[in-house]
C-alpha cells in the first residue's frame, strides 16, 4: 500500500467503543497490524469479545475459514497506553467521543508520539477536525458506518490543506481492504449520508407523529421499494428514469405540503424520555426484550452480509 514515503502496514485505532472494534477487525482481516487503544480495561475486553463474535458470523456465512479467526485476532494488539498504539503507526484512525476538545487533545498527544509520516484520520460524524489537527496536510476525515466491518462505504473528506498524497494513500488503503471510499472535496457538517438521513428523518417523524402510519409499516414500505431501488439507481440517477421534466413539475406542485422543521418530534423524544433508547435498552420503536444484545447484533450483521454479498454488482454504473 504505497504512500508518498513508504507503505501503510501498521494502523492505530484510537477508541474501542461502538466503532473501534469493527474498524480494527476490517484492517486485521486484510493482513495489517492493528493497535486498538482505550483507557479502560473493561472496554478493551468487551471490544475483543465483540470482534470474536463478529468473526464467528463471518465464518458462519462462509466468508472466512474457521482457521482464520485466530490469525486475525493475533494481528490486533489491545492496549491502554497511547505511547504503545502510536509508536510506529503509519495510519491513525481516531474514533473517540464526539467532543472537539477531546479529539484535539488526542491529536496533540499523538503528534508527539507518532512518526512524522503518520497520517491522521478521524471517524467524526459532524465535527470540523481540520481546525484542531497539528498535521493539516496529513489529516483527512474517514467516516465509517456501523457496523464498520460489514458496511462498505467510508466517506473521505478533504480539509483545506489535506495533500493529494494523503487522500490517495487513504483511499487506496480502504479500497485494498474491500471498502468503498467516496471523496468529498471539502468539509460540510454531516457529510453526505448523515445529511440525507437527517432530511429523511424529518419526514419519518412527521409521518409517525401525525399518525399517518406506524413504524413497522413504514419500514416495510421502504424495504419493499426505496431501499432495493436505490441499490440500482441511487438517489440522483432515479431522476433520469422518472424524467427530469416530471421531477421539476412535482417540485412545483402546490398541493404537496412539506413536513415542518421539528427538532423535537414526539415519536422520538417520548421514547427517549421513557428510557427506551433502542437495542441497548431492550426497547425503542421495536421491542427487543428477552434477547441478548450480542445476538441481536449478530442477526443484523448476518442479514447485512447477505445483502451486500448479493448486491455488489450494483456498485457498477448502470
Amino acid at each position: 500500500m504505497k504512500m508518498h514515503n513508504g507503505s501503510i502496514a501498521k494502523v492505530a485505532v484510537i477508541g474501542a467503543g461502538t466503532m473501534g472494534p469493527g474498524i480494527a477487525q476490517s484492517f486485521a482481516r486484510h493482513g495489517l497490524e492493528v493497535s486498538l487503544y482505550t483507557r479502560r480495561q473493561e472496554t478493551l475486553d468487551r471490544a475483543l469479545r465483540v470482534i470474536e463474535a463478529s468473526l464467528d458470523v463471518f465464518i458462519e456465512e462462509g466468508l472466512l475459514g474457521a482457521g482464520e479467526k485466530e490469525v486475525i485476532l493475533a494481528r490486533i494488539r489491545p492496549t491502554r497506553f497511547l505511547e504503545e498504539v502510536g509508536a510506529g503507526a503509519d495510519l491513525v484512525v481516531e474514533t473517540v467521543v464526539e467532543k472537539k476538545e477531546v479529539k484535539q487533545e488526542v491529536f496533540r498527544e499523538l503528534d508527539g508520539i507518532c512518526p512524522r509520516h503518520t497520517i491522521f484520520t478521524s471517524n467524526t460524524s459532524y465535527l470540523d477536525i481540520f481546525s484542531i489537527t497539528p498535521r493539516p496536510s496529513l489529516t483527512a476525515i474517514a467516516h465509517w458506518f456501523a457496523p464498520p466491518q460489514v458496511v462498505p462505504l467510508v466517506e473521505v473528506v478533504k480539509g483545506p490543506q489535506t495533500s493529494e498524497a494523503t487522500v490517495e494513500a487513504v483511499t487506496s488503503l480502504l479500497t485494498a481492504i474491500g471498502k468503498v471510499p467516496v471523496v468529498l472535496n471539502k468539509f460540510v457538517p454531516g457529510f453526505v449520508i448523515n445529511r440525507l438521513q437527517r432530511a429523511l428523518g424529518r419526514e419519518i417523524f412527521y409521518l409517525l407523529d401525525n399518525g399517518f402510519i406506524d413504524a413497522e409499516a413504514l419500514d416495510l414500505a421502504v424495504k419493499a421499494s426505496l431501499a432495493p431501488r436505490m441499490m440500482v439507481v441511487g438517489v440522483v440517477q432515479r431522476y433520469d428514469f422518472t424524467g427530469l421534466d416530471l421531477s421539476a413539475r412535482n417540485l412545483e406542485n402546490p398541493e404537496f405540503s412539506e413536513a415542518p422543521e421539528n427538532n423535537r418530534p414526539s415519536s422520538l423524544f417520548g421514547l427517549v424520555e421513557a428510557g427506551c433508547l433502542g437495542v441497548k435498552t431492550g426497547k425503542g420503536f421495536y421491542d427487543y426484550s428477552g434477547r441478548k444484545t450480542e445476538e441481536i447484533l449478530k442477526e443484523r450483521d448476518r442479514r447485512l452480509l447477505r445483502v451486500f454479498a448479493g448486491t455488489g454488482f450494483c456498485l457498477e454504473k448502470l
